[in-house]
């Protein structure tokens, strides 16, 4: 009998172990949800770009899900877990502890602020929990070694090698021989790391620095008196690198002063989103930012109709590249065949996405260096002309030329 019994218990032994290797991980035979962690500024000064950030996210969760879910995990579907940063650092790296602990998320996509960005990645670096940073391009980001870290927009030394490589081309497109260059911009990760790479592009290309003005963007209320100081060092153009509230108090002390110098907004700042030029009317024409997106890219314009009738706004970078990092994390899902967050790091380390109907940016693809960036990030210019936001460089994607002496505060 004691033999029978353990015959027995031999054969349901080995009966599990044949069941389990057919059917393989847990995830497929309990469909559910995949809790993805969504980590941006939803109060704070910064709440209008979180919310346009989550939007993206929103949309590429529903498309996901629509179809099919993620089907090696026998179509489990994705459930998006929102996190507040409050548009600071501290707030960022609690809420980024709560994803992990309390609602076991399988990665996290973030941040916005390059100083939230760099505090939030640290904290899931610790718990080996995979961040994708949609928006946050301080260079700090993705040069540290972490291995649970990955971008897939420009860093800052691209912007600010874009950005000189622009004024340095207007000779040609416009005539206009820019020598003497001004920075403004904001004093945490974002700004700093950007005025870096602006002024050792500068000196690549024999610019001079006119001056550079730095400001706690948390605390200013106006920046006349900053811009004064810009100007008063007679620039051939300005390097701002700000977010939108800031920005557009840049704009505003530029009308003031009825200045006709080009100023270029690095990374958006905001300028994309209808509040900008709703606010400041007439003066917000000829703005230029370094864009990562742009509805001229091709099918953009089908992405953003869908976003537009969801969402009643326009697609812009930030949310395009939150909707992509969606996407790029359901790439490594399928791939992966598990949520185990070591195996699924690893998925995301061999990312090389191709363009598809998931893979929207304007690149070649979508494939991760040692540090976890992004190795095709193009830039261009944009710049508001009457009702639109246009490409104007590189040639490439320009669809007009560059207005670089327009009237303000006329």
């Amino acid at each position: 009998m004691k033999r029978q019994n353990g015959i027995a218990a031999i054969l349901i032994i080995v009966l599990s172990i044949l069941v389990g290797g057919c059917l393989g991980p847990k995830e497929s035979l309990e469909p559910g949800t995949v809790k993805v962690g969504v980590l941006f500024p939803m109060t704070g000064n910064l709440a209008s770009n979180g919310k346009d950030c989550t939007n993206g996210v929103i949309l590429a969760v529903e498309d996901v899900n629509a179809d099919g879910g993620i089907s090696p995990l026998g179509g489990i579907l994705l459930e998006p877990v929102f996190a507040d940063t409050k548009s600071n650092p501290a707030d960022g790296i609690n809420a980024t502890r709560r994803l992990i602990k309390e609602d076991g998320v399988v990665a996290i996509i973030g941040a916005y602020q390059s100083s939230t960005t760099t505090a939030a990645t640290q904290e899931a670096e610790q718990y080996e929990i995979p961040f994708i940073v949609s928006v946050g391009i301080a260079d700090v980001i993705t040069e540290r070694g972490f291995r649970y870290t990955f971008r897939i927009l420009p860093s800052a030394s691209q912007y600010g090698s874009d950005e000189v490589r622009f004024l340095a081309d207007l000779k040609e497109m416009t005539g206009d021989d820019i020598k003497r260059v001004a920075l403004i911009y904001e004093h945490t990760d974002f700004g700093t790391s950007s005025s870096l790479a602006q002024k050792a592009a500068m000196k690549k290309y024999g610019m001079t620095l006119a001056t550079e003005v730095s400001y706690d963007a948390s605390k200013v209320r106006d920046l006349k008196s900053e811009i004064s100081r810009v100007l008063a060092s007679h620039p051939d153009a300005i390097l701002a690198t700000s977010y939108n509230e800031d920005f557009i108090l840049i704009m505003q002390a530029m009308a003031r002063a009825k200045s006709k110098i080009p100023i270029i907004n690095t990374a958006g700042g905001g300028t994309a989103l209808s509040e900008y030029a709703r606010r400041l009317g007439p003066d917000a024409e000829g703005t230029m930012t370094v864009a990562k997106y742009s509805l001229y890219v091709p099918g953009a314009r089908e992405l953003n109709e869908r976003f537009h009738n969801r969402f009643g706004t326009n697609i812009t970078g930030d949310s395009a590249y939150s909707y992509q990092s969606v996407m790029v994390l359901a790439d490594a899902l399928e791939r992966a065949g598990t949520t185990d967050h070591i195996i699924l790091r690893d998925a995301l380390a061999r990312t090389d996405m191709h363009k598809s109907s998931r893979m929207i940016l304007p690149a070649e693809h979508i494939r991760f260096d040692n540090e976890g960036q992004n190795e095709d990030t193009p830039l261009f210019i944009a710049q508001i002309q009457g009702t639109d936001y246009v490409p104007v460089w590189p040639q490439k994607y320009a669809v007009s030329s560059p207005r670089t002496e327009v009237r303000r505060g006329a």
